[in-house]
């Protein structure tokens, strides 16, 4: 199932940006997240490297995630850069996009105190897919800040049903 999303992911992305001229990037994010335990919530902060490529009209990002002392994993994120045809390229663009990942509890003591089960029998690997909207601005040509907040649904952690919150990136086009 997972080889299969990241390879549609891979070939969504790919299929429209071949025509126009790619930007490609590396950058870093801040995250305040909220997980969703199947009782309760934890808000944790993050911090991700990024490499992508844009076009005009696409976005293509991969990523490598860390929260302390909850999880880390990697993530591909395809975003449609929105309402470029009214407005030409503005300063301020927004976007609408999904994302899939894969993540790996780094301590399972929330969800040992949170269900009870003992530590050796529970999953600690999963993946979580979902959708992320934002803006995009435009500090000068090489760089851009990426104000943005992001959905996830979990699968295959009992413990978690989703990760959502807000995201800080800032990325250099080279």
């Amino acid at each position: 199932m997972r080889k299969a999303l990241y390879t549609s992911l891979f070939l969504f992305s790919t299929l429209w940006s071949q025509a126009s001229e790619q930007f490609p990037f590396i950058g870093a994010s801040l995250s305040m997240q909220t997980i969703g335990y199947s009782d309760d919530d934890t808000r944790i902060m993050g911090f991700s490297l990024h490499y992508g490529k844009q076009s005009q009209e696409w976005r293509t990002l991969f990523g490598v995630d860390y929260h302390t002392d909850s999880y880390s994993g990697l993530f591909v994120e395809v975003d449609r850069i929105l309402l470029d045809d009214m407005f030409g390229t503005p300063k301020l663009r927004p976007y609408l996009g999904m994302s899939a990942g894969y993540m790996h509890m780094h301590t399972l003591d929330d969800a040992v105190a949170r269900t009870g089960i003992e530590e050796d029998d529970l999953e600690s690997n999963g993946f979580y897919f979902g959708g992320n909207f934002g803006f995009l601005i435009y500090a000068n040509d090489r760089v851009d800040v990426d104000l943005g907040y992001h959905y996830f649904s979990v699968q295959n952690l009992d413990y978690l049903d989703d990760i959502h919150g807000a995201t800080l990136s800032v990325h250099y086009f080279y």
